[in-house]
């Protein structure tokens, strides 16, 4: 008896351990499908200046979708907007050296919050390929908006009137219409 209760406990180890090791082993294929093996580029925090690089400072929980599908729910992203990246980690505790950018291919898609963020290889009516921000979806066209970041440098004060102008990032944003039947974009004007 006493045999039998060390082999069972031996073989609940033993498949509670196959099991752990499996699942891990699924969860890092599905990782594969949408993370590249490139780390983030970890800013040091010490450095003064207005603005950030992101469209959102934080990390936040959102959503992995490959042509309509779910691939990974409660990640950790954000979008670098300066290097128009998006930052994934496993979980928002997770440290951010853990971090990686996620595969550029247009048919993944992140929802982070109330926002769903499209990749698009170079089209007709932009200049690069990159990642937008979808406002509507219509039948026949949809609305983005690309989110940029530019920086500007700091500069002293030339005399005792004018102040010291700090170094700072801003925002650029531009609308395009796309036309969903042959993925053309036209970029709204700015007025």
């Amino acid at each position: 008896m006493n045999k039998f209760l060390s082999l069972s406990m031996f073989a609940l180890l033993f498949l509670s351990f196959t099991t752990a090791f499996a699942q891990q082993r699924m969860d890092e294929e599905d990782s594969s499908m949408y993370l590249s093996n490139k780390p983030i580029t970890i800013v040091a925090a010490e450095q003064n200046y207005a603005g950030s690089a992101y469209e959102n400072e934080e990390f936040v929980n959102g959503y992995v979708f490959k042509d309509g599908k779910i691939l990974a729910s409660n990640v950790a992203l954000r979008y670098n907007a300066k290097r128009d990246e998006v930052e994934v980690k496993p979980t928002i505790s997770s440290p951010d050296a853990n971090a990686r950018v996620m595969v550029k291919n247009s048919d993944i898609y992140i929802k982070i919050l109330n926002k769903a963020f499209v990749y698009s290889p170079k089209q007709e009516g932009i200049e690069k390929a990159g990642y937008f921000i979808v406002l509507h979806e219509g039948d026949h066209y949809a609305l983005y908006k690309k989110i940029s970041k530019k920086f500007y440098e700091g500069k002293e004060s030339v005399n005792s009137i004018t102040r010291d102008t700090p170094p700072s990032y801003r925002n650029v944003e531009t609308y395009f219409l796309v036309d969903k039947e042959n993925g053309n974009f036209t970029l709204f004007p700015k007025s």
